[in-house]
């Protein structure tokens, strides 16, 4: 008895690579691994909801598809390049907005200030009552208390929209070089931080990126199809300057 415990404890639970990470485009139902023949690693649907269509799957393949979904987040360093210099423009604007909404809000603080301290001594010659007086002042302090958290929030956002834009792109280079070399396991990892709850379908895999990687596709894919007429021109990098508001809480 005591050594059938002991071979149970001395049991280890394989830990698969990518169970956990796709669910069944057909059913919803979860991907789950089993070795075939001591050696090769298959996934299929758990079938929890019924008899499902979808055909079992190599591991190498699901680990092959992934790879192509972690490219797709790539640029060649040509483009790479062109993508900085339009963070650095689109930057140049963002210092000009944050700067020019400081001056408004800290006019309209200064305001303020101004009519509280008025307000005051109005209050001291006996001009207006304490009630008037409580009432005004509240709503005043609660306005600047508002535009000193829209001045920490637009400060923030002035000194790291560049630095957090080029360290995005660097991971985004970084994560595939990365999935390119790792044993199965360490791939799980890039995929989770890449991206979550993807589907398989049809021996296909849909993956469903994290923020902000799924702008980052988006755009890299705008940017080589609009390329693709036109492969010796440069100077097609306007999609990945923010719009207008990007980045930018309300003003109000």
């Amino acid at each position: 008895m005591a050594e059938k415990g002991r071979r149970k404890t001395g049991q280890q639970k394989h830990s698969w690579a990518f169970q956990g990470l796709l669910s069944c485009g057909h059913c919803g139902c979860a991907l789950v691994a089993e070795i075939k023949k001591k050696r090769y690693i298959y996934y299929h649907c758990t079938g929890n909801k019924g008899k499902c269509p979808e055909k079992w799957i190599r591991e190498e393949e699901i680990a092959r598809q992934f790879g192509e979904a972690i490219s797709a987040i790539k640029m060649d360093d040509d483009v790479l390049g062109w993508v900085v210099a339009a963070l650095k423009e689109s930057h140049a604007d963002e210092i000009k907005y944050h700067s020019e909404l400081m001056v408004t809000l800290q006019g309209r603080y200064e305001k303020l200030q101004r009519r509280l301290d008025a307000m005051y001594d109005d209050k001291l010659d006996g001009k207006i009552d304490q009630e008037f007086y409580d009432r005004k002042s509240s709503a005043w302090e609660k306005e600047q208390d508002d535009i000193m958290r829209k001045i920490a929030r637009h400060q923030g956002a002035n000194r790291t929209y560049l630095d957090e834009g080029v360290k995005l792109l660097e991971l985004a280079q970084r994560a595939v070089i990365l999935y390119e070399k790792q044993k199965a396991q360490e791939k799980r990892r890039i995929i989770n931080f890449v991206c979550s709850n993807s589907i398989w379908k049809d021996g296909c895999l849909v993956p469903n990126y994290r923020q902000p990687f799924d702008i980052l596709v988006e755009n890299n894919m705008a940017y080589k199809k609009e390329m693709a007429p036109f492969p010796k021109k440069k100077d097609h990098f306007e999609i990945w300057l923010p719009s207008t508001d990007s980045n930018r809480g309300p003003s109000g």
